[in-house]
């Protein structure tokens, strides 16, 4: 029986959890050109220019699956795809051997952002902030200083646990990071972004024209 997909919602913003399951056959094509990085951060391709899984025949099985999943949560979001592309622009793996973990970040380059966890046995956690940084005006910042009871009103962060099979998708510009993986094996992962466009021929004052319409400057 297929696994229910759950909406959440942090901070305001949409998060999409599905368990779409296990798929040990990627593994053995991440770990032939993932390197092992030295110290406490993980591994992460993009930074090494392989950033197309997406596009990679070796990774059909999983995508097929995650693609079925975005299709979910864009329908979840209620958007008109009649009008509206939906383009993985870029995906990539990461390799978090332990005591490794990726620190607070956020996309600046897409919509929204999924990450699938090929292998995570305990390994650690996705953590999700709220951005204080951009808050003005009075506030009270929510630390343990100013808040003596926490709950779903006042929270500033939030671990989503996550497993093996488990496909996650949210807001780009939503802070998040991972937690430290305790053990002696590494936690996989596939991540990528998410951009929405006009479809081809439709214009648009405030979406993003569809690509085929872009003209690349060569200078």
């Amino acid at each position: 029986m297929e696994k229910e997909a759950r909406v959440n919602t942090l901070f305001g913003e949409t998060v999409y959890y599905k368990e779409i399951g296990e798929d040990k056959s990627v593994i053995p094509h991440i770990e032939k050109f993932v390197k092992e990085k030295p110290g406490s951060t993980a591994a992460t391709t993009d930074v090494t220019g392989k950033d197309d899984l997406h596009r990679d025949k070796k990774y059909s099985s999983v995508f097929d699956k995650i693609v079925m999943g975005v299709g979910e949560f864009i329908h979840a979001k209620g958007y008109n795809r009649e009008k509206l592309d939906t383009h993985i622009t870029k995906a990539w793996a990461t390799y978090t051997v332990k005591d490794q973990h990726i620190a607070s970040h956020k996309h600046t380059a897409s919509h929204f952002s999924f990450v699938y966890y090929v292998r995570n046995d305990d390994m650690g956690n996705i953590k999700f902030e709220k951005e204080l940084a951009q808050q003005t005006g009075l506030f009270i910042p929510p630390t343990e200083n100013y808040i003596s009871n926490w709950n779903q009103l006042n929270f500033s962060s939030y671990v989503y646990p996550v497993k093996t099979g488990d496909l996650l998708i949210f807001p780009s510009g939503l802070l998040h990071q991972t937690e430290i993986n305790t053990k002696d094996e590494a936690r996989i992962s596939i991540s990528g972004d998410i951009l929405l466009s006009m479809k081809e021929g439709i214009k648009t004052e405030h979406c993003i024209p569809h690509p085929k319409g872009w003209k690349t400057l060569k200078f």
